[in-house]
C-alpha cells in the first residue's frame, strides 16, 4: 500500500498584517535571544536545558548540532518532555537525547530528497562517503523501500534514540520485537517510575491486541511457520500506539544516523539493521542498517521474517 503523501497548504505571509511597533518588538526580543545564545545559554524552556546538557554531555544533540548539519535553526525550540529522572535512566541504558526538524531553513519538508540535497554534495567534498545505498548491485534505494522521497517528513520534537540494538531484538519477527519492547519498557526503562499516560494506552491495546487478533497469534505462538495475512498484520502491526512511540520511520531513522554521524564522525548500525515503523508501497516493513561508507541500506520484509542481523532501535517520544 502506498504511502499517503501530506496535503499541501495554501502559503500566507505572516508579517504582513503586523503593526510597526510589533514588529520592532520581536526585533528586540530575537537581539536578545541571539546575544545569550553567543554567551552560550540557551533559551529552552521546559526542563531547563543547560542541566540536561550538562547531564548527557555529548549524548545531547540539540539545536547547534541541527543546524551544522541540516542548515536550519528552529525558531521555536519545543521543551524537553522528558523528566531529569527519565534522563538519568536513559544515560544509563545508553541512550541520546536528539531534536528533529520537520521543515529545512526554506520551509520544506524534511524529506528523504531534503535530506539528501542538504547533506550529500557537502559529504561528497568531506569524504565522508554516502547517505543512502544506491549500488548497482540492487535496485534503486526508493524502489527498494517504497520510501516517500517528497513528501513524507519526519515527526518534529525531542526524542530519546539508542545507539546500539535493543538486547536480544535480533533473530525475532515483528510481532516478537514488538513483545519484546513492551516488556522492557515496563521491566527497564520505567522500573519503579510513573509510566506516562501514552504508554500505559499503548500497553493495554497491545494486550488487547494479542488476545483478539489472529494474525498476531500466529506470529507469536507459531512463528516457524505462521498461517496469516501478512499484509493486513503488517498494516496494524505498523499502526500500534506502541510502534508509533518507539520506533523510528524510514525519514526519521535516516535523519538520527545522518545528524550523528556528522557530528561525531561515527557510524551507527555499521553492521546490522533496525525494524522501522514504514511500510514500502508494496506493504513490506522496511529495515535500515549496514550505514557504511557506501551508505544506509534498505529493505522490505514480511511480518514474519526473523534474522540474526535485524533488531530494532529504541527510539522513545512523548
Amino acid at each position: 500500500m502506498p504511502f499517503e503523501a501530506y496535503k499541501l497548504y495554501q502559503e500566507y505571509e505572516p508579517n504582513k498584517y503586523k503593526t510597526s511597533t510589533q514588529k520592532k518588538a520581536e526585533g528586540v526580543l530575537k537581539e536578545a535571544d541571539e546575544m545569550k545564545r553567543a554567551q552560550g545559554k540557551e533559551t529552552i524552556s521546559g526542563i531547563e536545558f543547560q542541566e540536561a546538557k550538562e547531564l548527557l554531555g555529548e549524548d545531547l544533540i540539540g539545536p547547534e548540532e541541527v543546524e551544522k548539519t541540516w542548515g536550519v535553526r528552529p525558531e521555536d525550540v519545543p521543551e524537553i518532555p522528558f523528566s531529569r529522572e527519565e534522563l538519568e535512566r536513559a544515560k544509563e541504558m545508553g541512550q541520546m537525547l536528539l531534536l528533529r526538524v520537520d521543515r529545512t531553513e526554506d520551509g520544506k519538508l524534511m524529506s528523504l530528497e531534503a535530506m539528501f540535497n542538504i547533506i550529500q554534495k557537502r559529504w561528497d567534498k568531506e569524504g565522508k562517503g554516502k547517505l543512502l545505498y544506491t549500488s548497482d548491485e540492487y535496485k534503486n534505494w526508493k524502489e527498494r523501500t517504497g520510501a516517500d522521497f517528497g513528501q513524507k517528513a519526519l515527526r518534529a520534537g525531542w526524542t530519546l534514540v539508542s545507539r546500539e540494538l535493543l538486547p536480544q531484538s535480533t533473530s525475532k519477527n515483528y510481532a516478537q520485537q514488538t513483545e519484546l519492547i513492551v516488556v522492557y519498557l515496563k521491566d527497564t526503562v520505567f522500573k519503579d517510575m510513573e509510566i506516562p499516560e501514552e504508554y500505559e494506552e499503548a500497553f493495554q491495546e497491545w494486550e488487547q491486541v494479542k488476545q483478539t487478533d489472529k494474525n498476531i497469534q500466529e506470529l507469536l505462538r507459531n512463528p516457524d511457520n505462521p498461517k496469516y495475512d501478512w499484509q493486513q498484520a503488517a498494516k496494524e502491526l505498523a499502526e500500534l500506539k506502541i510502534t508509533q512511540l518507539t520506533r523510528q520511520s524510514i525519514q526519521e531513522t535516516i535523519y538520527d544516523l545522518a545528524l550523528y554521524y556528522d557530528k561525531n564522525g561515527k557510524r551507527l548500525l555499521p553492521n546490522v539493521y533496525t525494524w522501522s515503523n514504514s511500510r514500502s508501497t508494496g506493504g513490506y516493513l522496511v529495515d535500515l542498517g549496514y550505514f557504511g561508507a557506501g551508505g544506509v541500506d534498505g529493505n522490505g520484509w514480511t511480518p514474519d521474517f526473523r534474522y540474526g542481523h535485524l533488531g530494532v532501535l529504541l527510539s522513545r517520544r512523548r
